[in-house]
């Protein structure tokens, strides 16, 4: 069954949402301030989220935010409902990269249809992503930061970049920042096109231009857009073999 989160502190608008929801055979968890919903979503990992902004202990902003920063959360359709209609408030909204923003009062076919359009949404990445994850053959990764999204050949992706728990993803004129671990994504690269450089760098071996001896062991590569990254002792020697050199 599909599962949402609804965070909202005021009794008087989460009764009905939870009636409502429930009404269309949705399984329906609550929290009533920003903690307990992070803890929650955290734990039963929902389909969807509907968040009030202004909470206790964490707004509905930190709350996404926070969400953000956990690959097993961040992917989790996350709509924003909420009593604050300035531009300036819908703009911050959005441009966190939450999926929707609707206002109190709402219609209850308005918030049943952005709730729909979310989970369909949703799925249909899941699939997409999935193909590629399931299918050796498969040519395209789905990249998606905040409100835009990308399926992007293998053979464009030049570099990875590690940025603490994020990783920036370089290909054409564009160098999107997800919110995921060098070390999901390598997980899911097929080894044909990416090697992992070094701790930080995952490199497309077709983009390699120039190979050349570097300290201790190591090897300096530079990329076709001249790019350089530094390949560690352990790492070249996984790297001549692979490549016969």
């Amino acid at each position: 069954m599909t599962k949402i989160l609804i965070m909202e502190d005021d009794e008087n608008v989460l009764h009905p949402l939870v009636d409502l929801v429930e009404a269309e055979d949705y399984e329906v968890l609550s929290a009533e301030d920003g903690i307990a919903g992070i803890k929650l979503a955290k734990k039963e990992s929902p389909d969807l989220i509907i968040s009030d902004i202004m909470m206790p202990h964490a707004d509905g902003h930190e709350v996404f935010e926070t969400l953000q920063k956990d690959p097993l959360t961040a992917v989790i359709p996350f709509i924003f409902l909420t009593a604050k209609t300035s531009v300036e408030d819908i703009r911050q909204g959005l441009g966190l990269g939450a999926d929707d923003y609707l206002t109190k009062p709402y219609e209850p076919e308005d918030l049943l249809d952005a709730i729909q359009t979310r989970l369909d949404k949703y799925n249909r990445i899941s699939e997409s992503a999935l193909s590629a994850e399931s299918n050796e053959d498969y040519d395209q990764i789905f990249i998606k930061d905040g409100e835009s999204c990308w399926f992007v050949d293998f053979e464009k992706i030049r570099l990875l970049e590690a940025e603490d728990n994020y990783v920036r993803i370089f290909f054409d004129d564009n160098k999107p920042l997800l919110s995921r671990t060098l070390n999901s994504l390598e997980d899911r690269l097929p080894a044909k096109y990416f090697f992992r450089a070094n701790r930080k760098h995952i490199i497309n071996l077709k983009w390699i231009r120039k190979i050349q001896p570097w300290f201790n062991g190591g090897l300096l590569v530079t990329l076709k857009d001249e790019t350089k990254v530094q390949m560690s002792r352990r790492s070249a020697q996984t790297f001549r073999a692979k490549m016969s050199l």
